[in-house]
C-alpha cells in the first residue's frame, strides 16, 4: 500500500497536485491537475481537457504526481506509478513514494 495515513493527509492537504507524463520524444509533460481523491490506494482525478495528458498515457502509462502541504509543517511527496483515463476520470495508481520535505 502506498497510500498510507501521512500520504493520504498530504494529497488531501495540498492546495493542487501536480501529475507528470511523458510525451513520444520523452519529455516530461507536467500540469497542474487541481484536486484529487484518494480512492483505496488511487488518487483520482477529474478529467478537464487533460489532451495531451491522455495522448501520453496512450502511449506509456507511467507517470508521477507531486502532492505538498503546509498542514502541520512542511510535508510533500513524490508519487511514482501508472496512469490511465477512464469514465471522464484520470486513475493514478502509485508504485512507489518518496518524501520530498
Amino acid at each position: 500500500m502506498m497510500i498510507n495515513d501521512e500520504v493520504k493527509a498530504v494529497v488531501e492537504g495540498s492546495a493542487f497536485l501536480s501529475l507528470i507524463t511523458v510525451n513520444a520524444d520523452g519529455t516530461p509533460h507536467p500540469i497542474v491537475a487541481g484536486k484529487g481523491d484518494v480512492v483505496g490506494d488511487d488518487i483520482v482525478f477529474g478529467i478537464y481537457k487533460m489532451e495531451m495528458t491522455q495522448k501520453n498515457l496512450n502511449a506509456n502509462e507511467k507517470a508521477w504526481v507531486i502532492a505538498a502541504t503546509m498542514d502541520g509543517g512542511p510535508k510533500g511527496y513524490r508519487l511514482c506509478g501508472t496512469a490511465k483515463a477512464q469514465d471522464k476520470q484520470l486513475i493514478f495508481t502509485p508504485s512507489k513514494a518518496e518524501a520530498l520535505i
